[in-house]
């Protein structure tokens, strides 16, 4: 088991102990002093605070771990608005909220701009400003 697979478990772990749930995680920089950057959120939306308690549960766990380097940088946030949305918990709570995405159906490549007005594990449904509603493949959402 990698580095990157020991730390997903344990920040899962306890990522489900405080009812949050893990978007994404990244490791940058080089192995002597890694930059680890997590990303959560959870249904209601995550707190300043529930990132420090995270960020300090992950530490513990780190630091009292052999397989990671002494030296690490860990930074704990929410996705952003930049970051794109992967739960459906994301999607459900930007139901009736402008998103951007770019579509790519083997064919062709649109930036596509729109209200999202549902969803399901197979589609999203957008409307236009021109009040028309489209369905697109959430395989072909990039």
């Amino acid at each position: 088991m990698t580095s990157h697979d020991r730390l997903l478990n344990i920040i899962e772990e306890l990522c489900v102990d405080m009812h949050l749930h893990l978007i994404e995680l990244e490791v940058k920089g080089d192995k002597s002093r890694p930059l680890y950057q997590v990303y959560v959120d959870s249904a209601e939306g995550i707190t300043l605070g529930e990132c420090g308690q995270l960020s300090r549960a992950i530490q513990d766990e780190i630091d009292f771990n052999d397989a990671f380097p002494q030296k690490y940088r860990l930074d704990v946030s929410s996705p952003g608005l930049d970051k794109p949305l992967i739960k459906d918990f994301q999607y459900k709570r930007n139901i009736g909220k402008e998103i951007t995405f770019l579509f790519e159906d083997g064919k062709s490549k649109k930036n596509i701009v729109g209200f999202l007005k549902s969803f399901d594990t197979d589609s999203l449904v957008i409307e236009t400003d021109k009040g028309k509603e489209t369905g697109f493949p959430r395989t072909a959402i990039r």
